[in-house]
This record gives structure tokens, sequence and C-alpha cells, in this order.
């Protein structure tokens, strides 16, 4: 038999692994998490493994892993809760977690699957046919602020040792700088694809999201509309306004798109004062959707001078077996032709009447 020299050589030669698998596969938190599952069936004798991760407005997020099985929940924040404690608390190691709630009342979940929640188990459920009974749970810091708990579980009583324990505080140091890591790549990410002054998808965001809306579009046999926008007299605005007005009359135009137009329709600010829409199912929405938008438009909180702005644009269905440019060139173009004829007085039927006439 190896002695135990021998086997803590082992262990953290599987550790330096783990770190190793961490490290590579940090580039989003759905790979931190499935490499963390993937890693602690090497160092540790469980079953199961929680990342549970506090989120923005307050509860958790809990990703569990139990053998082949990955359920996803999110869960209230309890104060009373053994996940709680932990998060604001030390490490903390149960042999027997009916025992440890006998000591130790406090409230622990369980996930039976996507749908079912034991809110907590010392109630009369129904149990699963085979529980976890022992368990480690480590807080996890990112940032330097608690954000979350790891933990491993067993159907065993007495699985784990303080060497176990050991092992996962170290492989949760290195889970939170992959956490860490991931979130700041996901974030630099957005930053990519979104507009600084307005929040919206920009052209990078734009040619990604069409090619998959379109692909989806042609498989599912919808119809989907590209539009075209522009303000009208935007260079007006500009030379008697002055740029921090205009900046400011965009960034409101964008809410106003926003709003009028939720997923799954899309909105881009491609450039300048120009912005483009996804339409689904054009022929039966787009009527009602271009008055909520010219309501829209009127109600805004404009900046003090321009008002309300006008809006024209060019609407262009997806030609057969063409690709994205030239969708967007022929939505440009019936832009172009509404600018052009708007400026002789002539109606046309998109974007004329949106807002107050100059």
């Amino acid at each position: 038999m190896p002695d135990l020299t021998t086997t803590l050589l082992l262990r953290y030669r599987r550790l330096v692994q783990a770190l190793a698998s961490l490290a590579r596969n940090s580039h989003g938190v759905e790979a931190v998490v499935r490499a963390v599952h993937e890693q602690t069936g090497t160092l540790f004798p469980g079953h199961a493994t929680l990342l549970a991760l506090r989120q923005p407005a307050g509860d958790w997020l809990w990703e569990l892993y139990e053998g082949n099985r990955r359920y996803t929940q999110r869960l209230p924040f309890y104060p009373d809760g053994v996940i709680e404690s932990v998060l604001h608390g030390e490490a903390l190691s149960v042999p027997d977690i009916y025992a440890y709630l006998d000591a130790h009342p406090a409230r622990m979940r369980r996930l039976l699957d996507d749908d079912q929640v034991i809110l907590d188990i010392a109630g009369k459920y129904e149990q699963p046919d085979q529980p976890t009974l022992s368990m480690l749970f480590v807080p996890l810091e990112v940032r330097r602020e608690r954000m979350g708990v790891l933990s491993i579980q067993s159907y065993e009583v007495d699985a784990f040792d303080d060497t176990d324990l050991e092992f996962l505080e170290l492989l949760a140091q290195h889970v939170s700088i992959a956490l860490e890591n991931a979130a700041l790549r996901e974030e630099l990410g957005r930053l990519t694809r979104t507009d600084a002054l307005t929040g919206l998808p920009n052209r990078r965001a734009f040619h990604d999201d069409v090619a998959l809306a379109l692909a989806a579009a042609r498989r599912e046999g919808q119809t989907l509309s590209l539009v075209m926008l522009d303000v009208h007299e935007f260079k007006l605005i500009n030379d008697g306004f002055g740029h921090q007005v205009c900046d400011a009359v965009l960034a409101t135009l964008g809410q106003v798109l926003s709003q009028t137009f939720p997923a799954p329709d899309m909105v881009f600010r491609l450039s300048g004062d120009e912005f483009a829409l996804l339409v689904w199912e054009p022929e039966t929405r787009l009527e009602d959707l271009g008055n909520r938008l010219t309501d829209g438009l009127r109600a805004a909180d404009w900046p003090p001078g321009p008002g309300p702005v006008c809006l024209q644009g060019g609407v262009a269905q997806p030609p057969p077996d063409a690709g994205i440019e030239e969708w967007l060139s022929l939505a440009d173009a019936r832009m172009y032709q509404a600018k052009q004829r708007r400026v002789v007085g002539r109606q046309v039927n998109w974007g004329l009447d949106f807002g107050i006439e100059y």
C-alpha cells in the first residue's frame, strides 16, 4: 500500500492538474463551473458539487452537479441558512448533515431537479432516494468580497477528513481567481459589443447577432425585417446645440428604441445617428410598433433645445441567398430614399411622421 507521503504527493499532483484546468477554462463563468465539477471528482470522495454564487439582486444562483446531472436554480437568501453562515463565516465540515442540524438549528436546502427544491430538509418533506449526508463548505472571495460558497457532498456519512477540507480551501482560492478572471473577460467581451453612449449593442454585435437571427429565421420559416433609422436633420442639431446636446439626444433615442423594441426584437447603434432594428414577424407588428415609437419619441425627456426628434428609415427583408452586408445596403438605400423624399415634402411610409415636424 502507498504510504501517507506518497498519497499526499499524488493528491497534490491532482490538485496542480485541477488548478491548471481552472486556468485554461477561466474564459467564462460557465466554463469555470464545469471545470470545478470535473476536477473535484478527481480530488475528493464526493458525489455532488455545489457552486453557490450571490447575484446582484441579493439572491443565490445554485449550480449543482450530481453524477452526470446538472441542476441550476435561483434561490432566496436566508440569514439562517447553512450556506449563508459559511459565506459570512468560516469553512465548515459536516460529517452528518442531520446530526449537525439537530445540534445547530439552521436552514439547509436541497435541489431535487431544476424545478423542485426542498427549502428546509429538516422539515417533513419527501427526501430523495439517495440524499447527500456529509458535506464540506468553503467560502469564495472575488475582488476581496465574499461572493459564493463551494461545497463537496457525499452520500456517505463521514466521507471527508481534515485533509479534504484543506485541499478544498486551496482549490477554492483558485476557483475565486478563475471566477474573477472569467467575470473580467465576460465584462470585457460585453464592452466590446456595447456602444458606450447608448448602452445598445454596437456594429460588432450587429454582425454577430444578425447572422444568428437570420439563420434562425430561415430555419424556422419566420419573417424578419431589418430597419435602418437615422435622425432627421441631425447635423442641424449638432450645429445649433453642440456635441453635448447631441450625445444626450442619441442616449435618449437609444432608451426609446429599447423600450419600443424589446426582445426578441433587437436594437443596435451602428455609428453616429444611425440605428438598426431587427423586427420579427413585421407584417403584423410593424405598424403598431411604429405608432408606439412615435408616442415614445413625443413623450421622452429630451434635452432642452431640440425637443422631440424625427426619424426616417428604410425597411428591408433579407434578399434570397444574400449576406448581411447586402441586406444592410438595401435597408440603408431605402432609408436614404426616405430622407430625400422628406426634403421635398413628399410622404413616405416609414419614419417621416415620428415626433414633430421641423
